[in-house]
Parts: structure tokens; C-alpha cells; sequence
């Protein structure tokens, strides 16, 4: 059975109308460690209108006396009384009695009850979260109150913010002296809260990333080896994988976790407490230590929500092949860097019994043009897939020096003209785009390092988000290394109207160098080598071979000792001029047209989709400017037909009327 204060906190969290905050101070120390709920666990009651007293973690302010902060389902006036150890204490509120009238604007974000790939806040207005990640300051860049004022500003309403070492978030790595070992550093504290007050002012709900994978890597990010818990800076730790299961090491990363949810769980900007970044690359996952590192992650989730009266969802991020690992999160999130963003995001499925959605992505390339396309691929392409959310870029940096944030802002109009949130069960069309002309296909794989599953296309209709999505990024030898990944050659077939040009782009080879082969009908055209070298490298330029008219095949091998990381492909003159993604259901639907780079005025055919017969509010927005256009269509038999793109890059949202 569950304590008292874990039911306590699950009745308050099923509210649907908050009040306050209001904050009871007592300036008040008591002997021995203020942070240690082992020796100093002291609570406030709140003594409200309704006669039943209402229990909150204090916390230490860092100077001279003990905090709690009260949201409450039940406005009116409060008395406030400390308590340490179980024991009332005489002293008295700074404030004295606390009125708590002012309404929270719409509580808390929960998990939708009726949807299970949805947010909700309290109030029932649907939350669908769309933004891009914060996670440290950057030194020398401008400062994060300032960037959540332009996200506030620009439709972000999700951030994910980390607890990291290097810009002083770390409670438990302190960047000055003095500071005992087995206490929280209260600058760091304090720079949370500033933080937590940023967000509420801009209306940004936030992932808070209590643990990352570099303080336990000494592989990847390594923060080991100048962690304070290690054994050989003088701390408690031989080990970084012993974090897991090591006793000392949980009640630290306890007392930080209460800690958070005292101080700063009564904000609404909180979406979630997240327990891990990419644990995957901790050092307990090399020693083949998962369950060790599950277990954990359970034991956390626990005790987060057995202290947490606000009821704050919990998750953590990793990669998506361990499922107990999510088993006690309450929603999955996963993190994508692939060649191609809209087939790895557009083409991936999560689980179907909580939401999931993309917490990282990075477009590649280089330049804005670049950085733009990819980053609208993340954005649409989850939509298109019916993900619980907008997929969240990883670059903060990025979007300021490269001025995206207007991207953002396109993205929550779109969100709220088309009302996506309010339609969980769409599904993702497979829809197929015609064009008056023909246009070059370039594709690229939407997965990473796995097996090949899907190796045969054939052009263009095979070009869809998920079976690209089984296409691996890295090309890996049929003969050399990782047998394993069962790699083949990649085989295209199509009928070319006239001679083109097939052009692949790498730009990575493995240090063991790798051999390309090009066939075209099943002739030699091109055989390119790539020697091996002291260190994985990027390789001059794309290889190209010609094509016949007529019906072609073209192979392509690898014979060589390692990989090569696949970019994309092109073939010449081989499909449509644009193309497009879609989800929907009878009543409504999301479509984004795209067309190839350069050309404006595209005129085509759509078919695949999904709407029916009647009269439908048709919403177009124009990504490029972001102006939108709103008109009445009677729809029978539906298919765009002759339809001209009136930009380059377009969302169209049918809504029955």
C-alpha cells in the first residue's frame, strides 16, 4: 500500500482547478545537514478553510531558514506550521497567515485520460508540445532568460533544460570552494529557481534533466573522470557504473530529487522530471549492467511520485530497444541524428500505450537553407506520423545565429489552425503526389546503425518514410565488418524517360576504409575506394554513374573492409516535382507539400487521402512567409487534382465544418 503522503499527492493531482503559489518562510536552522531528509526532514502543514491540513517538503534556502511553497486545489487562507523529524516546531511564518486566491492558469499537463497518445492540462485545453531544446548556457552566448523571452515569444511552448556541471546547474558538482561534500550547491539552486520563473513568464513547459550521461561515461562525453564522486578526486565512487547500485550514491541523487520537487515542483512550467539523458552511453551499459540501470530508473520514478503532490510526469531518454527501461516512465522519448530527419522521424513507430515523441533531432548539413529543411522535416514529419508531439530540434545555438525562430512560430500556427491535438486517431496516409513535370528524387536513409531490412526501392512509390526508415545510414560491407548487421547491396529500380545521372553522397568512411560498386543493369559502371586510414574520415566529393532510357536497375555494393555513412541519393528526372506527407482520419487532415528545391508554381495530383464527402474549412500556410489563407471546398471522391502549389513548402489542414 502506498504511504499516506504518495495518496495524498495522487487526490491532489486528479484536480482540475489550482491555486496560488504562496510561500511560508521560517527562518529557522536546525544542527547537522540541512539537504539530508535522514536528519533533517522537515515539512510544512497548511492549515486551509476546509479544516484538513495540506503537507509540503520544505526546503533549505541556502542561507538562513526553511521554505515550502503551496499550490492548492482549495483557494482561501492558510496557517502555516514547521515541522522536523515529525515533530511540531514553535517558530512562526515570516509571513504569518498566506491567502491563496489567484487561480494557476490551467494547472498541470497530465497524461490525456481519453487519448493515450496525448497531453492535457488540468483545465482540459489539449497540450501538443512544439519547441526546441536549452540545455546549458552557453559561455559567451546570449543568456537563457533572454532566448525564453524570444521562445515565449515565437509559439514555443517545450524545452528540455539540464542539470549540467559546466554552466553551474549542477547541484552536486559546485564550481567554487567550500562547499561540503554532502551538500547541495545553493548557487546552482538558486539558478534553477530564476530558471523555472523564466519559463512561467513565457509560457514554456520544460523537461527538467536531472542526470546526463557524461557524469557516469568515461566513453562517451566523459564527465568521470573530474567528477567529485570519484574515487580518485577523493570521492565515494571506484566505479562509474557502481552509480546504479552503489547505496551513498542513491541517497545523493534522493536528496536531489526532493529537493527539485520542493522548490520547484509547484510550477506549472515543469512538464516533467527527466531522470536521464541517453543513459545509454553510461558507462553501467558497457559493462552490461541494464538491469541494474532499469532497476534504478524504477526505484527513481518511485520515489518521485510518492514525494510529488503536483503529480509531475516522469520520464527519462534513451534509445528505444529496452522496454524496462520505459515500463515505469509515462511517456517515451527518443533521440534521432540521422542522415535523413523525415524518413527517421516520419518513419518511426512508438509504442501505442503512451505518447512518445522525438525529445532531440539534428538536421544535418551546413547553412541555413540546410538547417531549415531538415528542421521543418522533424517538425511535419511527426506530425504526419500522429506523434504525441512537434519532433524538438537539439541546436538553442543554432536557432539564434541562424534566426529560426520565426520556424517555430509557423509551427504552433499550423498546430492551431489544423487543431491536431484534438485528433489522436488520425493515422499517417501513404499518399501519392503526381506532377505535370518530372523531377529529380533525392532520398536518404531515416535509419542509423542497425540492420538492413529494407534494401530493394522501387522508384518512387517505394520512397516513403517507412521504408527508408529501415534503410541504415551506414553502408557496411557484405564482406569486411558487422556480418551481424546483415548488410546487402541497395538495389533501385524505375523507368527513366530519358538518360540521367544516379549521384551517391558519403561523408564518412570507417578508418578501415570501404570499396563502393555501382552496377547499372547489372554492368559495372563505377567501382570507387576509399583506403583505410589511421582514423575515420570524410571522403572528397559524390560519385556519380549515367543511366539509359528505358527500364534500369542500379546496385550498389560495398566490398571493402568498414562502412560508409550513406547521405543521400539521386536519381535524375525519375519522379514528381514535389512531394508530400499526410495524416488524417473521415473528417479531417494534415498535408505538406513539398516541391524541389527551386521551383515555385508546381501543378499535380494528389491521391491517397483520407477525408470524405461534405463541406470542409481548408487552412493554407505558406512555411516559407507564414501567411495562411482560409476557403470553403465541397468535397466528393476527394484527390487534389490539378492542384498549384501556391509556394515552395505548404501545410494544407482540412476541417469538416
Amino acid at each position: 500500500m502506498l504511504p499516506i503522503v504518495a495518496l495524498l499527492a495522487i487526490r491532489q493531482a486528479d484536480s482540475k482547478s489550482w491555486y496560488g503559489p504562496a510561500t511560508a518562510t521560517f527562518q529557522v536552522m536546525f544542527g547537522g545537514n540541512p539537504y539530508d531528509p535522514a536528519v533533517n526532514d522537515v515539512h510544512v502543514k497548511f492549515l486551509g478553510p476546509k479544516g484538513d491540513p495540506i503537507d509540503r517538503i520544505a526546503y533549505f534556502d541556502g542561507e538562513s531558514g526553511y521554505k515550502a511553497i503551496l499550490v492548492t486545489p482549495i483557494k482561501g487562507r492558510y496557517k502555516a506550521t514547521l515541522y522536523r523529524n515529525g515533530q511540531k516546531m514553535i517558530e512562526q511564518p515570516q509571513e504569518g497567515l498566506l491567502d491563496l486566491e489567484a487561480p494557476l492558469p490551467h494547472g498541470f499537463v497530465r497524461l490525456d485520460k481519453t487519448a493515450k497518445n496525448r497531453f492535457r492540462w488540468d483545465d482540459g485545453l489539449p497540450y501538443y508540445p512544439t519547441g526546441f531544446n536549452l540545455g546549458w548556457q552557453n559561455g559567451n552566448f546570449i543568456p537563457m532568460a533572454d532566448e525564453l523571452t524570444k521562445m515565449g515569444k515565437n509559439g514555443v511552448n517545450w524545452s528540455r533544460i539540464w542539470a549540467s556541471s559546466w554552466d553551474g546547474k549542477n547541484p552536486w558538482w559546485p564550481q567554487e570552494p567550500g562547499v561540503p561534500k554532502d551538500q547541495l550547491w545553493p548557487k546552482a539552486l538558486n539558478t534553477w529557481e530564476k530558471l523555472v520563473a523564466n519559463c512561467e513568464q513565457n509560457g514554456v513547459v520544460f523537461q527538467m534533466v536531472l542526470f546526463n550521461h557524461g557524469l557516469f561515461s568515461s566513453k562517451v562525453n566523459p564527465n568521470w573522470p573530474d567528477h567529485p564522486w570519484n574515487a580518485k578526486n577523493g570521492g565515494f565512487l571506484k566505479d562509474a557504473a557502481d552509480f546504479f547500485t552503489d547505496p551513498e550514491a542513491k541517497r545523493r541523487a534522493k536528496m536531489w530529487l526532493r529537493y527539485a520537487v520542493a522548490r520547484y515542483g509547484a510550477s506549472p512550467s515543469i512538464l516533467a522530471w527527466e531522470i536521464f539523458n541517453e543513459v545509454e552511453w553510461v558507462d553501467a551499459r558497457y559493462a552490461n549492467r541494464w538491469p541494474d540501470i532499469e532497476s534504478w530508473h524504477k526505484e527513481m520514478a518511485e520515489y518521485l511520485r510518492s514525494i510529488d503532490p503536483y503529480g509531475h510526469m516522469v520520464t527519462t531518454s534513451s534509445a528505444m530497444d529496452r522496454p524496462a527501461l520505459f515500463a515505469p516512465m509515462d511517456y517515451y522519448q527518443a533521440h534521432t541524428y540521422p542522415s535523413n530527419v523525415l524518413n527517421a522521424i516520419a518513419g518511426y513507430e512508438f509504442p501505442a500505450d503512451k505518447p512518445g515523441f522525438f525529445g532531440e533531432f539534428g538536421p544535418p548539413g551546413e547553412g541555413k537553407e540546410a538547417v531549415r529543411a531538415g528542421l521543418r522535416d522533424g517538425i511535419y514529419g511527426a506530425m504526419a506520423a500522429n506523434q504525441a508531439a512537434a519532433a524538438m530540434y537539439w541546436g538553442w545555438d543554432t536557432v539564434e545565429n541562424l534566426d529560426l525562430y520565426g520556424e517555430f512560430k509557423t509551427a504552433s500556427t499550423v498546430i492551431v489552425a489544423s487543431g491536431i491535438a484534438n485528433h489522436p486517431n488520425a493515422k499517417q496516409l501513404h499518399i501519392r503526389v503526381a506532377t505535370a513535370g518530372a523531377g529529380d528524387l533525392t532520398f536518404g536513409p531515416g535509419g542509423g546503425w542497425q540492420p538492413m531490412e529494407q534494401s530493394n526501392f522501387n522508384l518512387p512509390d517505394d520512397l516513403t518514410p517507412q521504408k527508408l526508415s529501415k534503410l541504415p545510414g551506414y553502408f557496411q560491407s557484405m564482406e569486411g565488418n558487422h556480418k551481424d548487421l546483415k548488410a546487402g547491396p541497395i538495389t533501385l529500380t524505375f523507368r527513366a524517360k530519358q538518360p540521367g545521372k544516379f549521384v551517391v553522397r558519403f561523408n564518412e568512411i570507417a578508418s578501415g576504409g570501404a570499396a563502393i560498386r555501382i552496377y547499372v543493369n547489372d554492368k559495372l559502371a563505377k567501382s570507387q575506394n576509399y583506403p583505410a586510414k589511421d582514423k575515420n574520415y570524410a571522403p572528397e566529393g559524390p560519385v556519380s554513374v549515367p543511366f539509359p532510357a528505358g527500364a534500369v536497375s542500379i546496385r550498389m555494393e560495398n566490398h571493402g573492409a568498414d562502412w560508409a555513412h550513406l547521405t543521400d541519393m539521386t536519381v535524375t528526372n525519375a519522379g514528381p516535382q514535389a512531394s508530400g506527407i499526410a495524416c488524417g482520419e473521415s473528417d479531417w487532415m494534415l498535408l505538406r507539400l513539398t516541391a524541389n528545391k527551386g521551383l515555385t508554381g508546381v501543378q499535380g495530383t494528389v491521391n491517397g487521402l483520407s477525408i470524405g464527402d461534405g463541406t470542409y474549412e481548408v487552412i493554407t500556410i505558406d512555411l516559407d512567409s507564414g501567411t495562411s489563407s482560409t476557403k470553403t471546398m465541397q468535397v466528393h471522391d476527394f484527390s487534389l487534382q490539378n492542384y498549384v502549389m501556391p509556394g515552395n513548402d505548404v501545410v494544407l489542414a482540412f476541417k469538416r465544418k
